[in-house]
């Protein structure tokens, strides 16, 4: 069994790196290990959607997708980010909600090489995505 959970995440992606560096800024328990999507070794990797959403494996190794992933992540940082988490992850227990989430995290992840551009553009980011528009 896991003692962390592991994010992976699309490692191209330059507003999912920025966003990861974040992650691993406010992990002061060191509660998650990050890997981009090139450097997973899950056995089951292949079958993992990791270019069009974050995937986690939580520490009983279930894994989750999109809003949950991210609320799953949330809640293992501290402060007031935990806190959404929790409460993103009681939501989402409700199919209806997490549909709601999970068209809002799509809606981004659509977009994401458009505002990664535009962060860099505006100088938010350093680097912008290095995937082909979709």
């Amino acid at each position: 069994m896991l003692e962390r959970i592991q994010l992976v995440y699309d490692g191209d992606c330059g507003l999912c790196r920025a966003l990861v560096n974040q992650v691993e800024r406010f992990d002061t328990k060191d509660r998650i290990t990050c890997l981009a999507s090139d450097t997973c070794q899950w056995p089951d990797a292949e079958i993992q959607p990791f270019t069009s959403t974050v995937v986690v494996r939580s520490p009983d190794g279930t894994t989750h997708m999109a809003s949950t992933a991210v609320a799953l992540t949330l809640s293992e940082l501290t402060g007031v980010l935990r806190l959404l988490g929790r409460w993103v992850l009681f939501l989402n227990r409700s199919p209806l909600l997490r549909s709601y989430h999970d068209w809002w995290y799509y809606a981004v992840a659509r977009r994401r090489v458009a505002i990664s551009n535009g962060l860099v553009r505006i100088h938010l980011l350093d680097q912008s995505c290095r995937i082909s528009k979709q």
